[in-house]
């Protein structure tokens, strides 16, 4: 289990996400970010809206080695 804060996550707020994999924290935030009505989140939802399947990996495996670092840390 990993907490991370949508800040964390490449976005703009203090919200708290966690889950037992990279995947279900990184979809938490995610679905966080594209439901956001507000200005603060605009321009992180339309970042995401524009990013290609290449971005989207390449956010992946970012945070997965972001997760892993938060792993080493926890024990």
């Amino acid at each position: 289990m990993a907490r991370f804060t949508c800040k964390e996550l490449g976005g703009v707020c203090d919200e708290i996400f966690e889950g037992e994999t990279h995947r279900e924290v990184g979809e938490k935030g995610g679905a966080h970010i594209m439901s956001s009505i507000d200005e603060a989140h605009k321009p992180v939802r339309e970042r995401m809206a524009r990013s290609s399947e290449e971005d989207s990996n390449k956010w992946w495996k970012w945070f997965k080695a972001e997760w892993e670092k938060k792993e080493e840390t926890s024990h």
